[in-house]
């Protein structure tokens, strides 16, 4: 899935990388400045929720819109990912073009 929605940005002309973890996103995040994060929640290592709140965490990154992708459904967990951080909240099955729409408009309010 990881790498399906690394093709999906590049078609859509962003320049993505890929992590696998959470350590990785953040350490990615870091050296690459990222303009956004698309975000699984089950990752190993660290989850999703506690890699969004430590991105935020971080001086240069606390404004990094992060959309969190996930097949963990229910309001429960849409609110925890909100109150992490998250900018976006989608469960997958996703709608790719809803994902693209919503990145576009938070890249651009970000002023990216």
């Amino acid at each position: 899935m990881n790498q399906l929605q690394c093709e999906l940005l590049d078609v859509h002309g962003f320049d993505s990388r890929a992590a696998y973890t959470g350590a990785q996103a953040i350490e990615l995040c870091d050296e690459c400045h990222a303009d956004a994060v698309l975000l699984d929640l089950m990752l190993p290592e660290i989850d999703g929720f506690e890699t969004c709140r430590r991105l935020k965490s971080q001086a240069a990154a606390d404004k990094l819109p992060i959309v969190m992708i996930t097949a963990m459904d229910g309001d429960d967990c849409r609110q925890k990912g909100l109150e992490a951080g998250a900018d976006a909240y989608f469960t997958k099955p996703f709608d790719p073009d809803q994902v693209i729409s919503t990145l576009t408009v938070l890249i651009g309010t970000n002023g990216n």
